[in-house]
Order: structure tokens, then C-alpha cells, then sequence
């Protein structure tokens, strides 16, 4: 054999000794791993602190509260007569970790209302040394220049509910020195009347002062979104605040009892949310209904409740109209008469919710109801109706079908006597 050959023979033979190794073994791949670690996702903090001041002797003098005002009262007021004056500031400072909106509500009640007066005003500042400013800012602290009507600059305090107070936004105590307002200043000012008339001698009037905080929608997300919390909302705790926000349009949030004493008249395309929150109870008096006007929307949901202190024909909740809505999802509706009104081109979508009547007018209980003429229309899918078939109601001529496609009522006797009627899926 020749040497060429003997070479053939020994490159074959080795070809074939390192397939049978490779088919035997595995090939071990290069790798490396980079790891980042420590990432984390925090919350943000809503916190902001209240100091109170006092006007003593020309100066203000600071009295700490804290977060909610519900200590040390800032105005204790005893023998004024006419003339006399008054004045208190508060200071706010966010001390959480993301911005706020702040807002003011004061709520007065009294006899006294129609010999008082008063005057808001409001500063922002980064340093928190706008005390100076606010003081300054004082109208009537010479005693020759106190208001004796309610033209001089000044409102009588029987119109305080009314009060347009501004809402600000301040940011975290970490932007100091950014230029970012971090503290907001509220001033009152009020007095007695130098013309009040004998009428008011012995009376007295009681205020409520609350701050109220929202996250403000100005940080982005990671899309770039600035609005991503556009809906949240101000808590309200009173007439004034709660009449207010529903006609400013958003979210609106019922926190607590309060006595709810006057019309809301929601117009234009302003769109409202009321959540009603679970332990909360509005308590609604001859004054107060929602007019819903224009091509405005209202929505009620949350299971707390609201309910007239009167069994009177004049007892409506809700009345729509013109081009409106209304929907509600949940949540104790008790009227002196009349829950829901609609007319007009208005619509009103009941989901859930329960419905009550203080009083009936001929016999005829009037929970839901169209106003004559009108291409108004109820539609009802859910919800439970004390003396009212919505499927048969008696406030029409003839008897209307509230009752939506697909669903039907059932009814069950109460112990009282009492028939409720409660809309459910066929």
C-alpha cells in the first residue's frame, strides 16, 4: 500500500472516531447575565399641614392645627357689637411627595348672617412668607372705613355658601426653590355691620372651615400623560363645596353628613359624577334640587344616601331637561315626592339604586316622572321603587312603561305593607 493511501486510511478513520465523539457529547455555549437590580415602585404621598393664625392686636397670631382643622377653633367671637372686626388666615403647605389642588369651603349658619360680613382672599407662594402679604392684604382693619352695607367691597355672610373661592395648586416641599408654589394662604376677614340693626342683638351664627385636598394631574405618566388623574376629586362636606363642584363639573365625592339647602343648576355640557359615599347622608331641604339644563350629564353611584326633611308635594331630587342626562347606578333616593323628573329632550338611565317617596299626591306615588309634552324619556334597568311599579306608572296619561327591553319587574310585600318593586332581567 502505498503512503498515500496509508494517509487516506488514517484521515478516514479519525473522521470517523471524532463523529462518534461529537454524537456523544454536548456543546457548551458562551454566556454572560447582566442583572439591574434595586428598581422599585413607591406611591406617591398626599399630605399637607394647616397652621391657623388669628388677628390679635394688628397681628396675626399663629395657632397650629392639624391636618383637617378639627381642633383649636379659629374664631371665638362673644359680645360683638356693630363695627367690630375680624380676621383669620390659614397657611398650607404641601408635605407629601406629589402636587395638590387646595380648596376652601366655609360653611355658616345663624341668625346673625344678615349683620355680618365678609372678605376672601388668597396668595401662593415657594418660601412660606407670604404672612406679611396676607396681612397687607386686609381691608378693613382701620375702624373709621368698617363696612356698613354690603357694597363696600363686602359680602354679607348670608351669602358665604355662594363664595367663588380660588383653587390652587401647590407642589411638594421638595420643589422649594424651583419656583414651584409649595404653600397656599387663605384670608377671612369679617365683621359685624356698622349699621346692624337691633333685630340681631342676642344672635349668633356658627361656621365650619374645611380644607380640601386632591391630587393635582400636572405629573406625566410614562406615556407622557398629564391627565391620567384628571378625575380625582375634592371631597365635600357641605352645601356650599357640594353645590360648587357639581357645577364645576368632575368627579364629586360625598364624604359625611351635611344638610344640602339649596338649587344646583348644572348647564351647558358640564358633566358630573356624585358618588355617594357608603356612611354619607345628605340630608336635602326644600331648597335643594339638581336642575340639569343644557346638554349637561349627571351621574349618581355609590351606596350612601339622599334625603328630603319633608313629605311635600314640592319635594323633587333631580329634574332634567332641555337636551340632558342623567344616570344612576346606585346608592338611596327619598324624596318628598318626586326622585326623577324629566322634560324636555332630557334622558334618564337608572341602573340600580333604591327609591322612596315621603308622600303620595291622589293616591298616586310619584317616583319617576315626565313632564306633559315633552319627548323627555325613563328608561329603567335595575333599582328598587317603594310604592312605584315602574312598568305600570300612574304619573302618565296613560300608564307609561319605564321598564327597559329584556328585563321585568318582581314585587314583595314588606312587613309595613310597603310594595317594592324591583326591576330585574327577564
Amino acid at each position: 500500500m502505498s503512503k498515500t493511501k496509508k494517509s487516506l486510511l488514517a484521515s478516514a478513520v479519525s473522521l470517523i472516531v471524532c463523529l462518534a465523539l461529537l454524537t456523544g457529547t454536548t456543546f457548551a455555549w458562551l454566556s454572560d447575565r447582566i442583572v439591574n437590580t434595586g428598581n422599585t415602585i413607591q406611591a406617591g404621598e398626599l399630605q399637607f399641614d394647616v397652621t391657623g393664625y388669628r388677628l390679635e392686636e394688628r397681628n396675626w397670631a399663629s395657632h397650629v392645627i392639624h391636618q383637617h382643622l378639627g381642633e383649636e377653633p379659629l374664631i371665638a367671637a362673644e359680645n360683638w357689637e356693630p363695627g367690630q372686626h375680624g380676621a383669620i388666615m390659614l397657611k398650607i403647605k404641601n408635605e407629601g411627595s406629589v402636587a395638590l389642588q387646595v380648596s376652601l369651603s366655609v360653611q355658616a349658619e345663624g341668625e346673625l348672617l344678615g349683620g355680618l360680613w365678609y372678605h376672601i382672599d388668597t396668595l401662593t407662594s415657594d418660601d412660606g412668607s407670604g404672612e406679611d402679604s396676607m396681612k397687607s392684604k386686609l381691608l378693613f382693619s382701620d375702624p373709621d372705613k368698617r363696612p356698613a352695607s354690603g357694597t363696600e367691597n363686602a359680602t354679607c355672610m348670608s351669602e358665604l355658601a355662594d363664595a367663588d373661592i380660588p383653587v390652587w395648586t401647590i407642589y411638594p416641599a421638595a420643589a422649594e426653590g424651583d419656583g414651584e408654589d409649595t404653600y397656599a394662604y387663605y384670608l377671612l376677614e369679617y365683621g359685624m355691620y356698622t349699621d346692624a340693626e337691633n333685630t340681631y342683638q342676642g344672635k349668633s351664627v356658627n361656621l365650619d372651615i374645611a380644607v380640601n385636598a386632591t391630587q393635582a394631574h400636572v405629573e406625566t405618566d410614562g406615556f407622557g400623560r398629564a391627565d391620567y388623574d384628571a378625575e380625582a376629586t375634592f371631597p365635600v362636606t357641605d352645601s356650599g363645596s357640594f353645590v360648587t363642584a357639581l357645577e364645576r363639573g368632575g368627579l364629586v365625592t360625598a364624604v359625611s353628613d351635611f344638610t344640602w339647602d339649596e338649587a344646583v343648576t348644572m348647564a351647558g355640557g358640564t358633566q358630573s359624577v356624585l358618588n355617594l359615599e357608603q356612611d354619607a347622608v345628605i340630608t336635602v331641604t326644600r331648597g335643594g334640587i339638581v336642575d340639569v339644563n343644557g346638554q349637561a350629564q349627571l351621574t349618581l353611584q355609590g351606596t350612601g344616601r339622599m334625603e328630603q326633611d319633608m313629605n311635600s308635594e314640592l319635594g323633587f331630587l333631580v329634574r332634567a331637561s332641555d337636551d340632558s342626562k342623567v344616570v344612576i347606578r346606585e346608592g338611596t333616593y327619598i324624596s318628598g315626592l318626586t326622585c326623577i323628573q324629566a322634560g324636555g329632550n332630557a334622558q334618564v338611565e337608572i341602573y340600580g339604586g333604591h327609591f322612596e317617596a315621603l308622600t303620595d299626591w291622589n293616591e298616586t306615588y310619584w317616583l319617576l316622572n315626565l313632564i306633559d309634552n315633552s319627548n323627555a324619556s325613563i328608561t329603567v334597568y335595575g333599582g328598587t321603587f317603594v310604592n312605584f311599579d315602574p312598568s305600570h306608572s300612574r304619573t302618565e296619561n296613560p300608564e307609561a312603561n319605564f321598564v327597559a327591553d329584556g328585563y321585568k319587574v318582581v314585587s314583595e310585600t314588606q312587613a309595613n305593607s310597603d310594595i317594592w318593586y324591583t326591576v330585574v332581567p327577564e
